[in-house]
C-alpha cells in the first residue's frame, strides 16, 4: 500500500493551461523503481551528479532523512528528502530534482512549498536548511522566490536558510 503525505496543491501547468494536483508521496515499495528512472538533464549532472538510487540507498543508512516522489496526477515527476538537521531541531530539505522532462511547470515550486509544511507541520522545526551549486541559477531563483536567505557559501555552493 502507498502512504502519502496529506498535503496537496492544486498548481496550473503553463503548456496545457490545466490544473493538475501535486503531491509528495512516501518512497516506499511500489513507487522506488520509478523514482530511479528520473533524471535531470545531461547540462545539469554537471551540478547535479548523483542519480536517484543513490539517494535512496543512502536514505536507508541516514536516520533523519525521509525521501518522497513528487508527483502530479498519477505521473511521477521528482523526487525530494527532508528531516531533522545534524542539530536535531532545524530542518533541512536534500536531494531535490524534477525530472529534465517535467522542468518549467512549477512542480518544483509547489513541491518545495509540500515540503516546508510537511517539515513545519510534522517535526515541527523553524528554520529549514538547504544548499545547492552556486552555477545552478534556476535553484538559486526559486530559492530566493521562496524565502531561503543565503547564510553561507563556500566556492562551489550556497547554503541557505528559510526562517518562520
Amino acid at each position: 500500500m502507498v502512504k502519502s503525505v496529506q498535503i496537496v496543491t492544486k498548481i496550473r501547468i503553463s503548456k496545457v493551461g490545466q490544473f493538475s494536483m501535486v503531491s509528495l508521496e512516501l518512497l516506499n515499495v511500489d513507487n522506488w523503481q520509478e523514482i530511479c528512472r528520473l533524471s535531470v538533464s545531461e547540462e545539469q549532472k554537471n551540478y547535479y551528479p548523483i542519480p536517484n538510487v543513490y539517494w535512496i540507498g543512502i536514505s536507508r543508512y541516514e536516520e533523519h532523512t525521509e525521501l518522497f516522489a513528487i508527483k502530479s496526477e498519477s505521473e511521477y515527476v521528482g523526487m525530494m528528502g527532508c528531516g531533522f538537521d545534524e542539530d536535531g531541531v532545524s530542518g533541512y530539505i536534500n536531494p531535490f530534482m524534477i525530472d529534465e522532462k517535467y522542468q518549467g511547470n512549477h512542480y518544483a515550486e509547489n513541491a518545495l512549498t509540500l515540503c516546508i509544511k510537511y517539515l513545519i507541520k510534522n517535526l515541527n522545526v523553524k528554520v529549514i536548511h538547504l544548499g545547492h551549486r552556486k552555477v545552478n541559477v534556476s535553484a538559486s531563483k526559486l530559492y530566493e522566490k521562496m524565502g531561503f536567505g543565503i547564510v553561507g557559501e563556500d566556492e562551489i555552493d550556497y547554503f541557505r536558510e528559510f526562517k518562520l
